[in-house]
C-alpha cells in the first residue's frame, strides 16, 4: 500500500477513441484498487474524435474525485491526443504528478501504485513502464524489435517504454514547450534529458476485442518516434552517405588503376564497373544534399508547442462526474 501523511492527487490522462466500454471498466479497476492508499484521481478523459461517448458517473467512487471529457474536434491521433491531455491536466491546481495511460486495459491498473511508489521514493524523475513481457503477436513483436533497433541506430537512444509513465508536476513544464511531444511522448521523455527511471511491467491484455491498428499505423507511430530525432536522424543519413560514396570513389579509382596499369581488366570490365559505381556515387552524393536541405528547412518551420497550440484542438470540455464536496467547495 502507498503510504503517507497526506492525501495524494494525481492526473490521469487517457486518451480514448471508440471504446468506451474499456474505459468504464478500467476507472473502476483503478478505484477498487486496495493498494492506492489515500491517493485521489482527476481523470481527464481525451475524446479522441468518437461520437457521443457514454461515459458514466453514476456511482460513488473511493479515489476519484473528478471526471472531465476533453472532445477534441476531430480524430488526431494517440500521441497527440495525450499531448492536448497533458497541457489540460497541467491547469489542476492541487495535483502533484500525472499518470498517462491507455483505456484498453494493455497497461495495467494494478501497476499504479508501483509506478506511484517508484516516483514518491525518486522525487523529480519520471518513472515509464518498461515492458518486460509482451502480450502480441509474434509478428507484431518481431516489427517492434525491428522498430527498436533502427531507432537506436538512427538516433543513438534505446526505446523500450510506451505511453504509461508517471510525470512529476515539476517537470511539466519542460515537457508542454518542447515541439516534439506533439508528436510522440516515449520518444520526446527521452530527448528532453529529463531524469528516467525504468520500472519494469508486464504488458496487460485488452479488455474487450482485439487491437484495431493496423500495420500502416503501426508504420506511422514508429516514424511519429524518428520524427523528435529527425535532425540526428538527417545528419546520420547525409554521413552515411557520404561515407558510402567515399567508398565508392575508392572503388573508383581502383577499377581505373587496374584498368590502366595491369592486364586483369577483362574487356568490357571496366566500363561496367564504371558505370555501376558511377551511378552509386551520384546516389549517395544526391541523396547527401537532400539530407542536408531537409535539415536546414526544418529549423525555419514554426514548430507546434503543445502548452501553447493545443487548446485550438479542444471543442468542449465536459465535467462528467464530480464528488458533491468538490462541488461546494469549488461554489
Amino acid at each position: 500500500m502507498i503510504s503517507g501523511m497526506h492525501p495524494l492527487n494525481v492526473a490521469l490522462v487517457i486518451p480514448v477513441f471508440d471504446d468506451w466500454p474499456s474505459f468504464n471498466r478500467l476507472i473502476h479497476v483503478i478505484d477498487e484498487l486496495p493498494e492506492l492508499g489515500r491517493v485521489e484521481f482527476d481523470v481527464f478523459v481525451i475524446n479522441d474524435g468518437s461520437p457521443a461517448p457514454p461515459v458514466t458517473g453514476e456511482r460513488r467512487f473511493r479515489h476519484i474525485r473528478s471526471i472531465r471529457l476533453v472532445n477534441l474536434v476531430c480524430n488526431l491521433g494517440n500521441q497527440r491526443a495525450v499531448a492536448v491531455g497533458l497541457v489540460e491536466a497541467s491547469k489542476a491546481p492541487d495535483i502533484e504528478g500525472i499518470i498517462v495511460m491507455d483505456s484498453d486495459g494493455e497497461d495495467r491498473p494494478e501497476d499504479i501504485p508501483r509506478l506511484i511508489a517508484t516516483a514518491r521514493g525518486n522525487p523529480g524523475q519520471i518513472v515509464c513502464a518498461q515492458r518486460v513481457k509482451r502480450s502480441e503477436s509474434r509478428g507484431f513483436r518481431i516489427f517492434y524489435l525491428l522498430y527498436k533497433t533502427m531507432f537506436r541506430m538512427l538516433s543513438g537512444e534505446t526505446i523500450d517504454f510506451g505511453n504509461f509513465s508517471y510525470i512529476p508536476r515539476t517537470e511539466l513544464s519542460r515537457l508542454l514547450h518542447s515541439p516534439p511531444l506533439w508528436n510522440q511522448l516515449p520518444a520526446t521523455l527521452i530527448r528532453s534529458r529529463v531524469p528516467l527511471i525504468r520500472m519494469p511491467a508486464e504488458r496487460g491484455t485488452r479488455y474487450f476485442g482485439r487491437s484495431s491498428m493496423k500495420l500502416d499505423a503501426l508504420v506511422a507511430h514508429g516514424l511519429s518516434a524518428f520524427s523528435v530525432y529527425s535532425d540526428i536522424v538527417l545528419v546520420r543519413i547525409m554521413i552515411g552517405m557520404m561515407a558510402i560514396a567515399g567508398a565508392t570513389a575508392v572503388g573508383l579509382a581502383v577499377a581505373a588503376g587496374i584498368a590502366l596499369f595491369t592486364d586483369l581488366a577483362i574487356p568490357g570490365w571496366t566500363t561496367t564497373v564504371f558505370g555501376s559505381l558511377g551511378i552509386v556515387l551520384l546516389q549517395s552524393l544526391i541523396f547527401s544534399v537532400i539530407s542536408a536541405f531537409l535539415l536546414l528547412s526544418s529549423r525555419s518551420v514554426k514548430p507546434i508547442i503543445p502548452a501553447i497550440d493545443a487548446p485550438d484542438f479542444i471543442a468542449s470540455i465536459e465535467q462528467r462526474f464530480a464528488r458533491p464536496e468538490r462541488s461546494a467547495k469549488a461554489s
